[in-house]
Order: structure tokens, then sequence, then C-alpha cells
């Protein structure tokens, strides 16, 4: 699941096992902006534009917890490089 922009790329892939060393946050702890963002992602599988903040503020986590978890990656297409979380 991705959500497209002209900036940057937020990706979602569902986990079923969570490392200690990962950063866990509920989708409750989101803000409203982000939330709507990763609702859309997971439940459309849609592409959506993200903006600055709410890609700011995924990438701060390892791991967001919905319905599941979900392992979350930031692409930045402009730096031609893959950051996950």
């Amino acid at each position: 699941m991705v959500a497209f922009s002209m900036r940057s790329r937020v990706t979602v892939s569902r986990i079923e096992s969570i490392p200690p060393s990962l950063e866990v946050r509920h989708i409750d702890e989101l803000s409203d902006t982000a939330k709507d963002c990763f609702y859309r992602v997971v439940c459309e599988d849609g592409q959506i534009a993200v903006e600055s903040d709410v890609e700011a503020e995924l990438a701060q986590y390892d791991v967001v917890k919905f319905t599941e978890y979900y392992r979350v990656s930031i692409v930045n297409p402009h730096a031609n490089c893959h950051v996950t979380a």
C-alpha cells in the first residue's frame, strides 16, 4: 500500500511480529492530519498527496498499530533514496 506525492511517498506494510527495538505508536497518538492520511493509505490503498508535516511525523515511527501492525517507510523521489523508519 503506497501513498504518492510529488514530494515523497509513505508506504505501509502489514507485519506480524515486532522486534523490541522498533518504535511503535498507536493510531490514536498521531495528529489528526497524519491519522487521516494513514487511514486512507491502509483502507483505500489509494494514491494520496502527503504533506511534508505528515511525512515528517510518520517518519518518526517504525510501526503504527491500527487494526493490525503496519511498518512505515518513506520514499523521497528527489533524493533517489528509500528510508525505512
